[in-house]
């Protein structure tokens, strides 16, 4: 079909202008300095090439990428997040013009009444795909498995739509190939699925494989450290009937000067075994979910490489976590590792760990000695927000996307004089 040019010209600009506003609509990403730089320099750029040029998808990619990026390093959620909105733009294109062609006559030009009809329908599928990825919070989905390898299959189904795009201008044939367009498509779309479904499969299998080995590591700790504690407790056990014995005897002969002084040397005895500092691993017997223990164990065994001393409780037995129990672990981690960073700081190193447990909920109380900042909690809980030097700042920016992730999880934390202590509850 013929496209009236001022039709043409109306239909590349709104697609171009979609392409945006899906993006922003997706991606938080970047200073509004630089958000405002990319739209009012580059989408003119992006029209102007669009007319005369089907490279010019190419344009907004890369100046985003580079204009929107804030750190040093590869930004593949970023990326992934400007390939996907260009195939999503380029794929409602594609279907639009299939409608169209069953739906306006072939021997006329299209005027701007078909052109309106045709960005309508585009509108109206762009509206659903950010109504269904905002209600399903697809967001935090998307941050999980953003990778290189994402990165290289969007590309490579971008590389095949720009070849058969530039093919169809080419031969113009147009007609012949929309509908082939549109099978590639879903061919290649089911097999980037595929593809990508077998990596996460090895990934998760990876991952797993790699909790289970770091699990098993941490309970050779715990139980090398209850033998070294049993051993030292048979050891005492020994010799405290020694003393007991010449306590007796000492008694019998009513000698209270070497009574007096037996005392004070099975005080200072007592205190070289049984205060040390060690932490009471009995508090572990309690929580039975292995990932959990594992996790407090490697955690302990962190802090006391610090010198903090640990105290945990837990009171009832912990099996099950009612949220995906990896999501769990990432979460409780981090609060952890925050809590032992901010207590290491401190002249007096204590951390606190208690898990209360009943019928309703499940609560991870984690108190710390911290020093104190200028920052208030909501500040550090924004993103690349930190009071750490070097450090990115989306510890506790994440525990609010899980928070917005699961609604029956819940975070408070409150500033005390010399302590800072964090709630994790989470709902059954």
């Amino acid at each position: 079909m013929l496209i009236d040019t001022k039709a043409y010209i109306l239909r590349e600009l709104i697609d171009d202008l979609l392409l945006y506003i899906l993006f922003f609509s997706m991606n938080r990403q970047g200073t509004v300095r630089r958000r405002v730089l990319f739209i009012a320099v580059f989408f003119p750029i992006t029209f102007l090439v669009a007319l005369y040029s089907d490279i010019s998808n190419v344009i907004p990619i890369l100046s985003g990428y580079f204009i929107l990026k804030e750190k040093k390093e590869n930004d593949y959620l970023l990326l992934n997040d400007l390939l996907f909105c260009t195939f999503i733009i380029f794929g409602c294109n594609v279907l639009s013009s299939n409608i169209m062609l069953q739906i306006l006559p072939s021997n006329r030009i299209v005027g701007f009444f078909g052109i309106f009809l045709q960005l309508f329908i585009e509108a109206l599928v762009i509206s659903i795909i950010i109504f269904f990825y905002r209600k399903n919070n697809l967001h935090n989905v998307k941050e999980k498995y953003a990778s290189k390898t994402v990165s290289y299959l969007l590309f490579f189904l971008l590389l095949v739509i720009l070849l058969i795009s530039y093919a169809a201008h080419y031969y113009d044939a147009y007609d012949h190939f929309v509908l082939g367009i549109m099978i590639f498509l879903i061919i290649q779309t089911v097999f980037v699925v595929f593809i990508f479904l077998r990596m996460l499969t090895k990934q998760r299998t990876k991952y797993k494989n790699q909790i289970e080995k770091q699990e098993l590591n941490n309970l050779k700790k715990y139980t090398e450290s209850l033998e070294q504690q049993q051993q030292q407790i048979s050891k005492f056990r020994h010799d405290y009937k020694n003393l007991l014995l010449s306590f007796k005897e000492n008694i019998n002969t009513n000698n209270k000067t070497a009574l007096t002084k037996q005392i004070e040397e099975l005080e200072q005895y007592s205190n070289r075994y049984l205060d040390k500092g060690e932490f009471d691993y009995k508090a572990l017997y309690n929580i039975h979910n292995e990932f959990v223990k594992s996790l407090i164990i490697a955690k302990i065994h962190q802090a006391k490489e610090l010198n903090i001393e640990c105290y945990c409780e837990c009171q009832k037995p912990l099996d099950i976590v009612p949220i995906p129990i990896f999501d769990c672990i990432r979460i409780l981690g981090i609060l952890i590792d925050n809590a032992i960073e901010a207590a290491s700081e401190c002249n007096e190193k204590i951390l606190y760990l208690v898990i209360y447990q009943d019928d309703l909920q499940i609560e991870f109380s984690i108190k710390n000695t911290y020093k104190k900042s200028n920052m208030s909690i909501g500040t550090l809980q924004r993103k690349n927000i930190s009071t750490k030097k070097g450090h990115s700042g989306l510890g506790l920016n994440t525990i609010q996307e899980f928070n917005q992730k699961f609604p029956n999880v819940f975070t408070q934390y409150k500033q005390e004089e010399s302590f800072f202590s964090v709630q994790l509850i989470i709902i059954k």
